[in-house]
């Protein structure tokens, strides 16, 4: 959504330094001065939506308090000026004080995506943009100037989107206009409520005759303060016809803070549901590690005669040699194909857990080899040491020159592995002994039925459960 700044020269004077918005962002609301610096629920609170998809709740109230959103961004230096201005207005009406009724916000739209679908919800177009929350409705224009204009009829800021709001149409420039504007449309709010709530014009009246001589209240600034976040007698909760409603509720503790506790217990089932997993995916990798350390210990094994004397011996099979005796070269990689029978599970399973071990060592040797390259030039003078393209260079070379296979696997691998440029070996190609151990860790029954179970989650996941699944 394209948004415009709105580029003010203020007039309003003040000696007051820009608020801290300008360098200090939270998730949570919180109150400095006179201004309050709102999180999403306490907006959707205030605005009759839910925070979480943005969307008009069937039972929106007035919440008992009015506000004033000034909606800004961070990289609005214009926002970050004017937020001066909107400081010294909070202060002349003792914005956050039971005294004013008023609340004064501020409201980052870009902060993260709940944020901007507030804004967006909100009509919010341009920065900054002024909006004020109050009991009734708004008209931000005649319906003669409505359909002449269409939705220019309400001013350069767009018309109001939601109930209960009305955006500020004129110009920031001036600061006093501002200050009038907030204190028209609490005046109208306050005329609402005392002609359609209950008990409106007997509070009006004490309010009017109330002892004009009276001493002011003595009670601190924290007891005549306005609740922060969501007003007292909001809370959200679950319901089976929409998830996280907001309801006008009974009396008793702080509703910003019951929904915080909820917040809480939902970020922690969050991150037990994380632990959880990452227990279980370590579970999976200590059973795993177990079955290849069993099968590096205990290999599978096949006989062999010697061609000398006849003896039969045992000796640990060669996955490679199996790869071409079976044909498993030309196997799907991963399941990627459906599997036409219990042979081609085998097979899949067979060529996707070698070209595994087999990436898993070529990586491991060409991180010790560039560290034992690297560990060789520490001595190195600044004139001595190569540059990258020579180190990226030499490092291909050691490894051409130890483990030829590594080199070319990638390669190999990308083009389905070719029959010619040494792609498919007929025995086990490394030159480390122990690696070609490791990749006949393939053979072992137990890694077998772990890539059988993997291969056929992924096949679950993808919508066609194949590997796995005798014909």
């Amino acid at each position: 959504m394209k948004r415009l700044q709105i580029i003010p020269t203020l007039i309003l004077a003040t000696t007051v330094s820009l608020v801290s918005c300008q360098t200090y962002e939270t998730t949570i609301s919180r109150r400095e001065r006179n201004l309050d610096h709102w999180d999403a629920e306490t907006l959707a609170a205030y605005l009759g939506l839910d925070p979480d998809t943005a969307k008009p709740l069937p039972d929106d109230q007035y919440v008992g308090i009015d506000a004033a959103v000034m909606f800004y961004a961070q990289w609005c230096s214009n926002c970050h000026r004017f937020a001066t201005v909107w400081d010294t207005i909070g202060q002349l009406l003792h914005a956050g004080t039971t005294e004013s009724n008023l609340i004064m916000a501020l409201f980052n739209c870009e902060l993260n995506q709940k944020h901007t679908r507030l804004c967006d919800a909100a009509g919010v177009t341009h920065y900054p943009t002024l909006m004020f929350v109050g009991a009734g409705p708004y008209h931000d224009s005649d319906p003669v100037t409505s359909a002449i204009l269409g939705s220019k009829a309400s001013g350069p800021y767009g018309p109001t989107t939601l109930p209960r709001t009305v955006k500020f149409q004129g110009n920031l420039n001036i600061g006093d206009s501002v200050l009038d504007w907030v204190k028209a449309m609490r005046g109208l709010s306050t005329w609402y409520k005392w002609n359609h709530m209950e008990g409106g014009w007997l509070r009006g009246i004490r309010s009017l005759l109330s002892n004009p001589f009276r001493r002011k209240s003595s009670r601190s600034k924290t007891e005549n303060a306005l609740p922060v976040g969501i007003p007292t007698g909001f809370y959200y909760s679950s319901s089976s016809s929409s998830s996280n409603r907001m309801r006008k509720g009974a009396a008793g503790g702080s509703a910003s803070s019951t929904y915080a506790l909820e917040k809480q217990l939902k970020t922690a089932q969050e991150k037990l549901d994380a632990v959880q997993n990452q227990l279980d995916e370590n579970k999976l990798a200590t059973t795993h590690a177990g079955y290849l350390i069993d099968s590096f210990l205990f290999p599978v094994t096949t006989n062999s005669t010697d061609t000398n004397n006849g003896n039969v011996s045992k000796v640990p099979v060669d996955i490679f040699s199996i790869m071409n005796e079976t044909g498993a070269w030309d196997a799907p990689i991963h399941g990627s194909t459906a599997a036409k029978d219990k042979e081609d599970d085998e097979l899949i399973i067979l060529k996707s857990c070698m070209v595994d071990l087999t990436l898993d060592y070529c990586t491991r040797f060409s991180s010790k080899t560039t560290i034992d390259y690297l560990d060789g030039l520490a001595d190195l003078s600044n004139d001595e040491y190569p540059t990258f393209i020579e180190m990226e260079k030499q490092l291909r070379v050691m490894i051409e020159q130890s483990e030829p296979y590594c080199a070319k696997f990638s390669d190999c691998y990308e083009n389905g592995f070719p029959e010619t440029q040494g792609c498919r070996p007929a025995t086990c190609p490394f030159q480390n002994e122990v690696a070609c151990r490791y990749v006949a860790a393939c053979m072992s029954k137990p890694v077998q039925e772990e890539y059988k179970e993997a291969l056929k989650k992924n096949a679950v996941d993808a919508g066609t459960e194949n590997v796995g699944n005798e014909s």
